[in-house]
């Protein structure tokens, strides 16, 4: 058996996803990809893995996230090592995050390594594996596979990206969207009333949705929304709080519709969601 090979492979326009087999007492050459982030995540055995002169053992619901030019290695123990990398486009991801924001980030680090929620990343990964193994995918779908695994990337992993949402603020060139902007981040959980948001931005309604959507890619709704969800994200990860509080201490108002735009902009329901974190 060769020393390392990669058992199944799912090429996309801007993603890969690839299970990776280590033999036992083996290893892959120490190498970077220069224009790819990558995940690797265990499924089989108890790997080791290196990035930048630094090794740890992965395991479990763990993985090791690595921006373009990282150096890193797997090793297997005594026993043969299988893990899955996915591999993602950097302008692919940056134009993600460009679209989330609203403004092209200056670059995007990960902190390599990670615990939690990895088993979001396999379920969504192996489902699109499977699927091209009974059919062909169309492009649609590949696009939406794509994207979902973007947006849990910038979603669940700790990086540099973590706070562009806040430092947008300072981006935006038109003084009146940034007091309303301001005032969202503000109070995102309140019921915000469109009258209100014209009157801090000195704009009429007409005025302020067609400037807020130029700055920011977006309508007030849909920036409130995010910053909602995200509130939610922090809220499902740290607290116990159950989702029917969170749903209100986000803004939401009634369970039905935080779990449907939760769900349509994480890809998990929030119990799922929290269940994988954990």
């Amino acid at each position: 058996m060769e020393d390392v090979s990669k058992l199944l492979t799912l090429e996309m326009e801007q993603c890969a996803i690839t299970i990776y087999q280590v033999a036992a007492r083996s290893s892959d050459d120490l190498h970077d990809h220069q224009d790819f982030y990558q995940i690797s995540i265990p499924i089989d055995g108890s790997p080791r893995m290196e990035c930048n002169g630094e090794v740890r053992y992965v395991t479990g619901d763990q993985r090791l996230v690595l921006s373009p030019g990282y150096r890193h290695r797997h090793y297997a123990g005594e026993e043969t090592s299988r893990m899955m990398l996915i591999f993602f486009r950097e302008a692919f991801l940056r134009g993600v995050e460009a679209e989330r924001l609203g403004t092209p980030p200056s670059s995007i680090e990960f902190i390599p390594w990670a615990e939690g929620a990895s088993d979001v990343f396999r379920r969504l990964a192996e489902q699109a594996v499977l699927q091209t193994m009974s059919r062909p995918l169309s492009p649609l779908e590949l696009q939406e596979t794509e994207l979902e695994l973007a947006r849990l990337l910038l979603t669940l992993q700790d990086g540099t990206h973590d706070n562009k949402r806040q430092d947008q603020t300072l981006l935006i060139r038109h003084p009146a969207i940034r007091r309303v902007v301001e005032y969202l981040q503000e109070y995102s959980s309140a019921q915000i009333q469109l009258d209100v948001l014209a009157e801090v931005a000195g704009l009429s309604k007409y005025h302020l949705i067609r400037l807020f959507r130029a700055q920011l890619g977006q309508t007030p709704a849909q920036y409130v929304a995010a910053l909602r969800i995200n509130k939610a994200i922090h809220l499902l990860q740290k607290t116990d709080l159950d989702i029917t509080a969170i749903s209100f201490e986000t803004g939401f108002g009634s369970l039905g519709t935080f779990e449907r735009v939760f769900k349509r902009q994480v890809g998990l329901c929030p119990s799922q969601y929290r269940q994988a974190w954990k």
